[in-house]
């Protein structure tokens, strides 16, 4: 009787864990991008969705999940949204509703989506200073 508790706590466990909503890594030259079909290999310019069920989208440009996002119809407040940090994209994504982020055609994105992301205002100065980017966020992005 206690092997069948335990083997019915683990499965319960196995099954609520498995439809967990969280960032699934990209695997960087392998993955490749849901809309354009391209490889991901730019880290910087990465983005990743999440949708209600769990399931991943991964893309090579932000502006590929902007496009991949009104073609499927999906609604951006039940989905997750994830962009890599343009300055530091070995760190984690960061949500595309608190990200900072500007736009320059100084940004070679892969589809030519000129979008970068960043931590924080301070963070992106730097950069805006340098290149004259103007600032974005997720719903002026064509």
């Amino acid at each position: 009787m206690k092997q069948v508790f335990l083997l019915s706590v683990a499965f319960v466990t196995l099954m609520i864990s498995s439809c967990a909503r969280k960032f699934e890594p990209i695997d960087y030259g392998k993955d490749g991008c849901a809309h354009c079909k391209m490889t991901i290999v730019e880290k910087q310019f990465a983005a990743e969705i999440v949708n209600e069920k769990g399931r991943v989208f991964k893309f090579d440009d932000i502006s590929c999940m902007k496009i991949f996002t009104a073609e499927n119809h999906l609604d951006d407040s039940k989905i997750l949204l994830f962009v890599a940090n343009y300055a530091n994209p070995e760190q984690a994504f960061l949500d595309v509703n608190t990200a900072y982020m500007l736009f320059s055609e100084s940004f070679k994105s892969p589809m030519n989506g000129y979008i970068a992301a960043f931590k924080s205002t301070d963070e992106a100065a730097e950069f805006q200073k340098k290149t004259g980017a103007v600032p974005a966020d997720w719903k002026s992005i064509k």
